[in-house]
Parts: structure tokens; C-alpha cells; sequence
């Protein structure tokens, strides 16, 4: 039998591992010089240019900026590297306040020469930046009136309950409108405001909490946030046989609906159980569709239910009617 020799080559030689460490050695002392030229290079003076959102102060008080969020201006500055690095990647920087004082009208419009500006722009950049040059020299932008108005408030909520628990009853608003303040553009417009989402899952017990006012471009609210209670009770599966009415029927005419009633099964919160009543419902079902009805089968719906109940079924969900003329 023939001996085989095996021979074993190392993983990593010993040639190999010194040419690792001479790439490693390599990257370190070429990112090391890299940093050293950065700082070198940002100790000297360059001129750029930045980019400022504008803030028109000193108004009127019955006079508002109509979307001042589209107002900006271009600042040619001269700084040190240092400076214009933290200002063009950090974003260093407040929006810049300009006064309307030198407000001047322009076909429906107002503007202001930015160039008697230059001063005041000046003093908000700072010693750091030596101001230039202010492009554009005009900035035009639209007024309206402030109007005030009282506006109601919505919550935003996405609430999933625990097991055999429900909105017991409707929620609460608390203040339910708010004072909103801003152009009548905009306001004009509004018939309510919502709240920012409250995400809730697995709620088993009321709900009492702060919710902000969510923002709207260009108006403010007073106050800028509501509290929602909202009461979590267990449930119980009940029923409730409720009479199916007709609605909308000519004169002259009666519907005649077999079965008469129906069963309503729906979730009840358990402290309102024995407040379960057919009066507190209203089932119906409409002429104006039994008349174009092929099938001799009337749809009812819930036109009616008070606010403690849940999950709603009919049963059974079509009834058979006949219509039939009356006699006068």
C-alpha cells in the first residue's frame, strides 16, 4: 500500500499577513493626511454663497404674509472654511428677519427693496460671516387679512381594543372648538381641524389624554392642543328584536313587510346591557328601492342605534314586502 504525503498550506502565511498590514498601514496615514490637508485648508477665507428663508416682521396687526414659507433670499458671504463647512452641511442657520417698514404696494401685491435690508441681514449673520452681496434685490410677496374664527377639533385615532373590550360610548372633545388665527384665504376654507394620530393597541381601560393640534401651514391655534377621553368598557353579545319600517312611501300606497321585525345582534357595553330597548333603534327599509326591486326581497339597514353598541347584524337581512294601493 502507497503512502500518499499530504502536505498543508497555512491559511494565512506569514508573506501574506505583512502585505495586510502594509495596505492597513497604507489607508490610516493617507485618510490621517487627508483630515490634516481638511483642516489646513479650512483655515483660509472663501467666498459662497447661502441660501436663507426671509421672516417679514413688524406688520400690521390686521395683516398676515399669505404662504411665507415660500419666501427666501440668496447671501453672497465671505468666511473662514471652518465657518461655511457648519453653515452648508449642518445647516446652521435661522431664517433671516426682514422689517416691512419700507413695505411698498405693487399691483395686489406688496414687495420690499432688500437692499435697505443689508444692514439689519448683517447683524443677524454674525461675525462669522461677512455679508456680500443679497440676491434677489426685490422681494415680492402677497398680505391678507388675519381673521379670527372658532374652528371644531377632530381627533386622529387609530385604536385597537383587548379581547371582549369597545368604545363604550362617544368620545370627548375637551375644548371640542379651537381659535384659529390666520390669512382669510386659508381660514375661510376650514370647517374643522384634526389632531395629530394617537395609535393606540390593546386598550383595555379609558383612554384621558393631550393631543396637539396638528400644524397647518400659515395659521395658529389657540390653544394648540385638546384633551380626548374616550370611556373602554368589556362587552356582551346581545339581541333585540326591533319592527321594520317603510320609508318614503307615496300617498296612496302602503308596504306590507313579512317578517314585521327583525333581530338586531350587536356588542353591548356591559354597564348599558339593560339599556338595550327596540326603541332605541330604527330599522328601515326604502320604497324608492323595493320599486326597482326584481326579487320581491327588501334590504333593511340601521338607520338608527345609539352610541354604546358595536358590531352590528341583522338577521334576517331581507324581508319580503308586497305594495299595495290604498283606498281614499
Amino acid at each position: 500500500m502507497n503512502k500518499r504525503s499530504i502536505i498543508y498550506t497555512p491559511f494565512l502565511r506569514h508573506d501574506k499577513i505583512r502585505f495586510n498590514k502594509r495596505v492597513y498601514m497604507f489607508i490610516f496615514f493617507l485618510f490621517i493626511s487627508i483630515i490634516l490637508w481638511l483642516l489646513i485648508k479650512l483655515r483660509y477665507e472663501y467666498v459662497s454663497t447661502i441660501t436663507y428663508k426671509v421672516n417679514i416682521s413688524e406688520l400690521p396687526d390686521n395683516k398676515v404674509v399669505v404662504d411665507p414659507d415660500g419666501l427666501s433670499v440668496t447671501v453672497r458671504v465671505r468666511a473662514l472654511g471652518y465657518n461655511l463647512l457648519r453653515y452648508k452641511f449642518f445647516k446652521y442657520y435661522k431664517p433671516l428677519q426682514a422689517a416691512a417698514d419700507g413695505l411698498i404696494p405693487s399691483k395686489g401685491m406688496y414687495y420690499i427693496l432688500l437692499s435697505q435690508q443689508r444692514e439689519r441681514f448683517s447683524l443677524q449673520l454674525g461675525a462669522d460671516l461677512t455679508l456680500l452681496d443679497v440676491s434677489p434685490d426685490t422681494l415680492y410677496f402677497q398680505l391678507s387679512e388675519v381673521v379670527h374664527k372658532m374652528v371644531a377639533v377632530k381627533p386622529n385615532l387609530k385604536i385597537a381594543y383587548a379581547k371582549q373590550h369597545m368604545q363604550s360610548s362617544c368620545y370627548t372633545v375637551s375644548p371640542s372648538e379651537v381659535s384659529v388665527k390666520g390669512p382669510a384665504s386659508i381660514i375661510d376654507t376650514l370647517s374643522f381641524i384634526y389632531t395629530q394620530p394617537l395609535v393606540l393597541e390593546d386598550v383595555s381601560d379609558k383612554i384621558d389624554v393631550e393631543l396637539p393640534i396638528k400644524p397647518v401651514k400659515g395659521i395658529s391655534f389657540q390653544p394648540s392642543g385638546v384633551r380626548v377621553s374616550i370611556p373602554v368598557e368589556k362587552f356582551t353579545e346581545a339581541r333585540v328584536e326591533v319592527p321594520v319600517s317603510c320609508i318614503n312611501i307615496p300617498l296612496g300606497y302602503d308596504v306590507l313587510l313579512s317578517p314585521k321585525s327583525v333581530t338586531v345582534i350587536c356588542n353591548v357595553a356591559v354597564s348599558k346591557y339593560f339599556a338595550l330597548k327596540p326603541d332605541i333603534f330604527t330599522i328601515v327599509c326604502d320604497y324608492n328601492d323595493l320599486i326597482v326591486e326584481p326579487t320581491g326581497k327588501a334590504h333593511v339597514k340601521v338607520s338608527k342605534h345609539p352610541d354604546f353598541i358595536g358590531r352590528i347584524q341583522l338577521e334576517p337581512r331581507k324581508v319580503d314586502f308586497i305594495i299595495v294601493k290604498t283606498m281614499h
